[in-house]
């Protein structure tokens, strides 16, 4: 039986967390609302629809979803259209990966405003059947049925699907969901690497390490 793979984007196939380093601190500041200590942290596993109701529920933010949205998206859209790099040997996998067959669908947390021209910029877009969004999927990552949603739209089989994650709470939510896990290393979560090794079935700190 083939394999499908669901590929995550940031952290996993492209270096673009520092991109969103204190991203939530920044766009309160923008908009005069002092920043929570922690909102980094929770803004981290969110997706704009539910960072934006968080906002409006406890910081008291009056942007709508959309606008909010449009904010942080011109806060990150010119590094993913010319600086954001694929991670090392990431192209690579991919190809192989293509020529083998494999489908694959990229599932990201990211607007696809900003994201396409990242993926066609650094030549990955045609190895990919679809480009899925949370926005688009009114989900997060920290719900599992979001992966499941993602096969079943690909008609991808689960007991044949490999998802890749740099995240904890999205690593977690694909396992839950009774999914192959293949965690990917990035700087940005190097205090979950512990955490990841436990989550994934398998955790790899680069493409060219992984044998299957």
């Amino acid at each position: 039986m083939k394999r499908n793979y669901i590929f995550d984007l940031d952290g996993t196939l492209i270096d673009s967390m520092s991109a969103w380093d204190n991203i939530g601190a920044k766009f309160l500041l923008s908009i005069g609302i002092n920043p929570p200590e922690n909102i980094d942290e929770i803004y981290r596993t969110m997706s704009f629809e539910e960072s934006a109701e968080y906002f409006r529920k406890n910081l008291g933010m009056i942007l709508t979803t959309k606008e909010m949205i449009d904010k942080v998206v011109s806060m990150v859209a010119k590094k993913y259209e010319d600086e954001i790099p694929l991670k090392p040997h990431a192209y690579d996998f991919l190809e192989k990966s293509y020529k083998l067959g494999i489908k694959m669908t990229l599932l990201t947390a990211s607007e696809m405003v900003y994201v396409l021209p990242c993926v066609k910029r650094l030549k990955i877009d045609n190895f990919f059947e679809d480009i899925l969004t949370c926005t688009q999927l009114g989900m997060s990552k920290s719900n599992e049925h979001i992966y499941e949603y993602a096969a079943e739209k690909m008609n991808y089989k689960k007991n044949a699907t490999i998802v890749f994650e740099d995240a904890p709470h999205a690593a977690k939510s694909a396992k839950k969901a009774g999914f192959f896990t293949v965690g990917i290393y990035d700087k940005s979560a190097d205090k979950f690497k512990d955490e990841m090794e436990i989550i994934c079935d398998i955790y790899t700190d680069d493409f060219s390490k992984l044998t299957f």
